[in-house]
């Protein structure tokens, strides 16, 4: 498993154990890409997340990473899939989940743009 799939892998697990639940991995509409779409249980808020798995911050931080070109198309991935699925009366946010290797470390921003 290459580090990027395994960065997700460990995303998403940290948000289920803090109250969401897993809807979509790697959601696809057209070329754009949603590493997770999930639900918080609580407020039934749906949320888009985007992934950037680093060894360190050596090249500054992988929120950085996240700039407004890719911004735009995580925006029409996810207009894509409250196509698909319903959800543009549900609240919704973008969040960014950085995931270090070295030391194995996840931080989450929510409401990241």
């Amino acid at each position: 498993m290459n580090t990027g799939r395994r960065g997700e892998r460990l995303a998403a697990l940290y948000l289920f154990f803090h109250g969401c639940r897993i809807l979509e991995r790697n959601y696809r509409f057209g070329r754009y890409e949603i590493d997770i779409v999930a639900r918080e249980r609580r407020s039934g808020t749906l949320v888009f997340v985007e992934v950037k798995t680093r060894s360190a911050a050596d090249h500054g931080l992988p929120r950085e990473a996240v700039g407004p070109k890719k911004q735009l198309y995580l925006t029409r991935a996810a207009q894509g899939y409250m196509k698909q699925h319903g959800g543009f009366d549900d609240p919704a946010r973008f969040d960014v989940i950085e995931v270090y290797t070295k030391p194995l470390r996840v931080v989450h921003i929510p409401n990241a743009f």
